[in-house]
């Protein structure tokens, strides 16, 4: 049985994580996919956990209702 790597457990938090960003800002749909998962995958191995990455991605793209660094 292969090994489950540490980067494999990450990305698969990260679904998780995008999921409830999503549901805490819906508007965040019109974000690249792509950006935004590198976003929340460069949280979660800097040590962040699920909650603290949520609401680190929340707060970096929602400033005063307006959608910012979405390409």
């Amino acid at each position: 049985m292969p090994r489950i790597k540490p980067i494999e457990r990450v990305k698969s938090r990260a679904i998780r994580v995008a999921l409830k960003v999503f549901m805490a800002e819906p508007s965040l749909g019109k974000c690249q996919a792509k950006a935004l998962f590198a976003e929340i995958l460069s949280h979660l191995q800097s040590g962040m956990d699920d909650e603290q990455a949520v609401q680190a991605v929340v707060k970096n793209h929602a400033a005063g209702g307006l959608l910012t660094h979405c390409r």
